[in-house]
C-alpha cells in the first residue's frame, strides 16, 4: 500500500469520528444547559429585561407547532454556550497527527512510520527498504481502530437520558423555587446590561446646561438667570419662558393670498410713537435708551 494514500484514507477516517464527538458533545450540553435553565425560572427571566419585555409571552410557529419566545430564546443561548464550551473541550484535537495515532496504535510501526512518510521522495537501498516493511504493516490498519466507541456509545446515552429528563420536567412543569430576578441584579452589577432606570447618557433633560465639542457651554435661558450690574444694582437680563417663539410656515405664508388696499403714497418722515415716553426708571435710561437705538438701525 502507498504511504502517501494510506495516511490521506486515516486522515479522513479520523476527521469524520472527531466531527461525530463534537456533535455528541454539543447536543449534550445543550440539553444539559437547556434542562438547567428551565429548572432556574430563566423563562421567566425575559419579562424582567427592557430588552425582550416587549416579545415576552409571544410564540412562534414553528413546522405547526406553536412555540413561545422565551423557549426559542433559551434554546439559542443554550446553543451558543454549547458551541463555545465544545471548542474549548476539542480544541486540542487536530494537534494529534494521524501518523502518531497510528504508532500508538500499532507498536510495531513505532517511529517506522513516520521516518518512512518524511522520506517518501527519497530513493535510496535504506528508504526502499524501510518503506516496504511500512507497506506491509501498514495493509493490517483498520480506520475503524481509531474510533473510540466508548465514548461514542457514553454520549450517546447521555443524550437520551438528557433528553429525557427534559421531556419528563416539561410536560410536568418541574420547577425550583430560584429567583431569576437574582442573575438579573448580578448582570447588573457587573455592567453586562443597564440597569432599567438608568437615563440614557445621550439625553439631556430640560433647562440643562449643554457643551459643544470644543468645551463651550450653551446655556439655556430660561434656565440660570443672567445678571448685570447698571450703576450698583443687579439687573436680571434673563428672558421669560416662550419669549420669541411662535414660528409659522414660510412656505404656507408665502402662498398666503391676502386682498389689501394700497395706500396712498405720502411723505416719509420720522414721527413719535405715542407708546413712547421719556419717563424712564431711574437709573435705567442709559441702558434702555441704548437698547432702543441699536433697535432703530436695524
Amino acid at each position: 500500500m502507498d504511504i502517501r494514500d494510506f495516511v490521506k484514507k486515516q486522515e479522513s477516517a479520523l476527521k469524520k469520528y472527531r466531527r461525530a464527538y463534537k456533535l455528541i458533545d454539543f447536543l449534550t450540553i445543550s440539553l444539559v444547559l437547556f434542562t438547567l435553565m428551565f429548572l432556574l425560572n430563566m423563562d421567566k427571566a425575559f419579562a424582567m429585561m427592557t430588552t425582550f419585555e416587549v416579545r415576552a409571552g409571544t410564540s412562534y410557529n414553528i413546522a405547526g407547532i406553536s412555540i413561545a419566545f422565551e423557549t426559542v430564546a433559551m434554546a439559542l443561548i443554550s446553543g451558543f454556550l454549547a458551541l463555545i464550551l465544545t471548542l474549548i473541550i476539542h480544541r486540542r484535537d487536530d494537534r494529534t497527527g494521524i501518523l502518531l495515532i497510528v504508532e500508538q496504535k500499532y507498536p510495531n510501526l513505532q517511529e517506522k512510520l513516520r521516518t518512512a512518510y518524511d522520506n517518501r521522495d527519497t530513493d535510496n537501498i535504506i528508504v526502499n527498504d524501510l518503506l516496504n516493511i511500512v507497506s506491509s504493516g501498514i495493509s493490517k490498519v483498520q480506520s475503524s481502530a481509531f474510533l473510540k466507541r466508548r465514548r461514542l456509545t457514553l454520549g450517546l446515552v447521555l443524550i437520551l437520558v438528557s433528553a429525557s429528563t427534559l421531556g419528563f420536567i416539561m410536560s410536568n412543569d418541574v420547577r425550583t423555587d430560584f429567583d431569576p430576578g437574582v442573575v438579573k441584579q448580578i448582570l447588573e452589577d457587573t455592567g453586562f446590561i443597564p440597569p432599567d432606570d438608568e437615563t440614557p447618557s445621550d439625553l439631556v433633560e430640560f433647562g440643562e446646561e449643554t457643551s459643544d465639542e470644543d468645551g463651550s457651554g450653551t446655556e439655556d435661558l430660561t434656565g440660570e438667570t443672567a445678571i448685570i450690574v447698571v450703576e450698583g444694582t443687579e439687573v436680571d437680563l434673563t428672558l421669560p419662558p416662550g419669549t420669541g417663539t411662535g414660528f409659522s410656515n414660510q412656505q404656507e405664508a408665502e402662498e398666503a393670498d391676502e386682498d389689501f388696499d394700497q395706500s396712498s403714497p405720502y411723505e416719509i418722515s420720522i414721527i413719535s410713537s405715542q407708546a413712547y415716553y421719556e419717563e424712564l426708571p431711574e437709573g435705567y435710561e442709559s441702558v434702555i435708551k441704548s437698547y432702543f437705538e441699536e433697535m432703530a438701525k436695524n
